[in-house]
C-alpha cells in the first residue's frame, strides 16, 4: 500500500505537472461505486462537464490522502456556477493497489510487495514505459489544454475518489488556496485524521504525544498504525520508527519507559519527514534502514534476512498485520526500562486431538508393560 511518502510523491507530480493548467476532458469510470462512493451513474455526466475548463489552482496532502483543487469552470452552467472563492476538491486515496499514471512522465515508484529482494527489477521501468495508453483498470482520465493526460488506476478497486465542494470563502486567489486545506480537514473523512507528522507545523508536540501514549493500552505497533494518532503512517513505515527506537512491535504503550516513548516521537518525526524528503524512493533512504531488509522474506526458505549490520531479521503478527523486527535489538521492557521476562514466556501448547491422546495412550501403555521387565531384571543382577 502507498503510505506516507508515495503519497508525498504522486502529489509532487500533480502539483509539477498540472498546477497551472486547465482541464479539457475528463472522463470517469462511475459504474465503479466502490472507488467513487459519493458519485452515481447519473451523476457522471454532470461531474464531468462540470470538471472541464476548470483551472487546477492547487495541490495538497494529508497522511494518505491527497487532493486536487480546481476553480473557475463554465460560468453557462448555472446549476454549477460557482461564487468567487468556492472551490472543487477531488480528494483522492490510493488504498492497496491504487496509482496515478502521467503519460511520458517518469515516476521511481515501485510497489515493493512485488519485490523478493527489496529492489526494483533492472526492466521494471522499460516495461512500465511500454504498457499503452490508457493503461489498464484506470478508474478516470485527466486530459489539460496542453494535451497531457492522466489516469488514476486501481486493479483491486480498494480506492477511494470523492468531489467536494469548499464554499463560503471569500478572500484573494492565494489566500483561499492556502486555507483549504484547513476547510478539508473539518469534513469527512479528514476530519477522523490524526497529524501528519513530516509537517512541522502541525504535527503534535512532544508532551502532547506523551499525553496520548499515556492514555492507551495497546500494543505500540497497533497505534502507529492507527490513522487517528499518526495520519499516514502504513506498516513498513510503523516497523522502521520501532526498529530506530529500538522498540518491540509488541511492547504495550503503558510498559513504556519515558525515555523510550521520547525516542519513539523523535524517531516517528524523522522517518516521517526522511520519507517525504525521499517521496518514496528507496535508493535514497539511509543504509541503516530496515525496510530495504524486511522485503527479504520473501527469499527461499532456510535464508535468514540480515540486517546491514548482519543483524537477523524476524517477523511476528501484530493487530492481524506482519511486522519485521530485529530481536536482538529490539526487547519487551517494563515501565523502567528493564527487559521485560514475562515477554519470553512461551505461548501455551495447542490442545491434542482424540487420535493424538489414543496414540499417546497405547504408548503409556507400553511403556507400563516393559520398563518394570528391564527393572526386574536389573534387581536381580544387584542381588547376585
Amino acid at each position: 500500500m502507498p503510505e506516507l511518502g508515495e503519497v508525498a510523491h504522486a502529489a509532487k507530480l500533480l502539483s509539477t505537472n498540472l498546477k497551472g493548467k486547465t482541464i479539457a476532458k475528463f472522463i470517469t469510470d462511475a459504474k465503479d461505486t466502490l472507488v467513487f462512493p459519493s458519485l452515481s451513474p447519473q451523476d457522471r455526466s454532470q461531474v464531468e462537464s462540470a470538471y472541464v475548463s476548470k483551472r487546477i489552482a492547487d495541490v495538497g496532502r494529508h497522511g494518505k490522502y491527497f487532493w486536487i483543487v480546481l476553480s473557475g469552470g463554465r460560468q453557462s452552467d448555472t446549476t454549477n456556477k460557482k461564487k468567487t472563492g468556492e472551490y472543487d476538491v477531488m480528494l483522492m486515496h490510493f488504498g492497496m493497489t491504487g496509482w496515478l499514471n502521467i503519460q511520458n512522465v517518469h515516476s521511481h515508484f515501485f510497489p515493493m510487495e512485488r519485490s523478493r529482494n527489496g529492489k526494483k527489477p533492472d526492466n521494471y521501468d522499460e516495461k512500465a514505459a511500454a504498457e499503452p495508453w490508457p493503461p489498464k483498470y484506470y478508474k478516470f482520465l485527466l486530459s489539460t489544454d496542453d494535451g497531457l493526460e492522466i489516469a488514476f488506476t486501481d486493479p483491486r478497486r480498494l480506492s477511494r475518489i470523492r468531489f467536494l465542494e469548499i464554499a463560503n470563502i471569500k478572500k484573494s486567489d492565494m489566500e483561499t488556496v492556502e486555507q483549504v486545506e484547513s476547510e478539508l480537514m473539518r469534513v469527512e473523512p479528514l476530519v477522523r485524521m490524526g497529524p501528519d507528522f513530516s509537517k512541522i507545523e502541525n504535527r503534535w508536540s512532544q508532551d502532547q504525544f506523551l499525553e496520548v501514549l499515556a492514555k492507551r493500552k495497546v500494543p505500540i505497533k497497533s497505534l502507529l498504525l492507527d490513522q487517528a494518532v499518526c495520519a499516514g503512517v502504513g506498516n513498513w513505515m510503523a516497523d522502521e520508527i520501532l526498529f530506530q527506537s529500538r522498540i518491540h512491535p509488541e511492547q504495550y504503550t503503558n510498559k513504556m519507559s519515558l525515555e523510550k516513548k521520547k525516542l519513539l516521537y523523535d524517531m516517528l518525526c524523522e522517518v516521517c519527514e526522511v520519507s517525504v524528503e525521499t517521496e518514496g524512493d528507496t535508493e535514497k533512504f539511509p543504509k541503516s534502514w530496515l525496510m530495504l531488509h524486511r522485503w527479504s522474506k520473501r527469499q527461499k526458505q532456510g535464508e535468514r534476512p540480515m540486517t546491514a549490520d548482519k543483524y537477523i531479521v524476524d517477523f511476528v503478527t501484530v493487530g492481524g498485520r506482519t511486522s519485521c523486527f530485529v530481536p536482538e535489538l529490539q526487547k519487551k521492557e517494563n515501565a523502567t526500562g528493564e527487559e521485560d521476562d514475562s515477554a519470553s514466556e512461551s505461548k501455551p501448547k495447542a490442545k491434542a486431538n482424540s487420535r493424538t491422546k489414543r496414540l499417546k495412550t497405547e504408548q503409556t501403555q507400553e511403556d507400563k508393560l516393559v520398563k518394570p521387565a528391564r527393572t526386574r531384571r536389573k534387581t536381580r543382577q544387584g542381588d547376585r
